[in-house]
């Protein structure tokens, strides 16, 4: 979980993610793989979905199931 941000990055709130505004949809712990905690995200209206890992970037994609898929 982010915790070193002026951010709440809980589920259901809204974060600035460089020039977009995404509302947090799910976290997904990350245990084992020493990689930050990866975030699904939507927009505003719910229609695009991202999957967010802090340092390795923003994907976007179709449906929320293969945001939930990727790796």
């Amino acid at each position: 979980m982010i915790t070193k941000t002026k951010q709440n990055w809980s589920v259901g709130q809204t974060v600035k993610v460089g020039f977009l505004s995404l509302v947090v949809e799910r976290a997904i712990p990350t245990p084992g793989d020493f990689q930050p905690d990866a975030y699904i995200l939507t927009s505003a209206d719910g229609s695009r979905f991202y999957r967010f890992v802090p340092h390795y970037g923003c994907v976007r994609y179709n449906t929320l199931a293969d945001a939930l898929a990727a790796n």
